[in-house]
């Protein structure tokens, strides 16, 4: 219902709808229409991966080269910061897209590269708040540009005195050191530790600012609090999130809902017998308002459903 209802947002070029805007970017990527992108997004945060729907080839220059990495339907990734990457989904996918909150010193990057090299061929950075309406008005610039129309590098005493340069400095450097593992099957994933799943959350990721938690099974746990926003999606089952000290904030959650908790709010969450849950916290996370506000989830266990 929630799909339908936001379709006309899935569009090219980005194919991106924001959800919560607060700490947790929660964003849903696909739709109808495959997206049109030839560029490559660089950010000082990492990037969560689900597929909900079909598959979709995250193209990523990985140590100075490139790579594809495909993410198939039930396939989840962590991509780590500053690891230049461009997102391509095929026509019907869907995908849930997590990023963090920028700091007030972290500025994103759209960069192109000569066809066939390694060799940057325009670049943009900008502040990043809303990824989906963000990320055009730097692809426009980039398509009215000499550099698009030619697919050569201008040379540098050809620049524009006034303006951005064709290719804009990045503040920090690429990371050209990590070498990125495949995507995580979710189904294997929890066979393999079904074991330790029985008795508690086991953490399927920890990267330098998130950390993703599974839940399989049955679960009473609480109270919880996190320094920063937590989002669950329980895949499979029904589950209860219920805040510390108010009945009345009391929410059965259902197969395919997701919910954002607000930071430091403590809250019990319980899970039913044949459930799956992905629960994901930004631990380091700065203590201050969020910039944005996106209603349609973030905040007072308002859940959301996708699927």
């Amino acid at each position: 219902e929630r799909y339908r209802e936001n379709e006309k947002f899935l569009k090219p070029p980005i194919c991106n709808k924001l959800y919560a805007g607060g700490q947790l970017k929660v964003m849903f990527v696909g739709g109808k229409q495959a997206n049109d992108r030839g560029d490559y997004h660089v950010e000082d945060g990492e990037e969560f991966f689900y597929m909900i729907k079909g598959k979709m080839l995250l193209r990523v220059l990985e140590k100075g080269k490139h790579r594809d990495i495909i993410i198939k339907e039930g396939e989840s990734f962590l991509l780590p910061a500053r690891i230049p990457h461009s997102p391509q989904r095929p026509p019907n996918s869907l995908g849930l897209v997590i990023e963090r909150e920028r700091k007030d010193d972290e500025i994103d990057a759209l960069q192109w590269f000569v066809k066939g090299t390694t060799d940057v061929l325009w670049r943009r950075t900008f502040r990043c708040y809303d990824l989906g309406k963000d990320l055009v008005p730097v692809v426009k610039a980039f398509q009215a540009s000499r550099e698009a129309k030619t697919g050569r590098k201008t040379p540098k005493d050809e620049w524009p005195r006034g303006g951005p340069p064709p290719i804009m400095p990045l503040p920090r450097p690429l990371d050209t050191h990590t070498s990125l593992p495949s995507p995580t099957v979710l189904e294997k994933w929890v066979q393999n530790h079904a074991g330790a799943l029985k008795d508690k959350f086991v953490e399927l990721f920890k990267g330098e600012d998130f950390n993703v938690q599974i839940g399989s099974g049955a679960h009473n746990i609480g109270p919880i609090s996190h320094t920063s926003e937590a989002f669950y999606f329980l895949l499979k089952g029904k589950g209860q999130l219920t805040e510390e000290g108010s009945e009345a904030k009391k929410l059965n959650i259902v197969e395919g809902s997701m919910v954002v908790v607000d930071a430091m709010a403590k809250h019990f969450l319980s899970t039913g017998e044949g459930s799956l849950l992905i629960a994901l916290t930004w631990p380091t996370a700065p203590c201050h308002e969020p910039r944005v506000d996106a209603p349609t989830i973030y905040r007072h266990f308002k859940p959301v459903s996708m699927l």
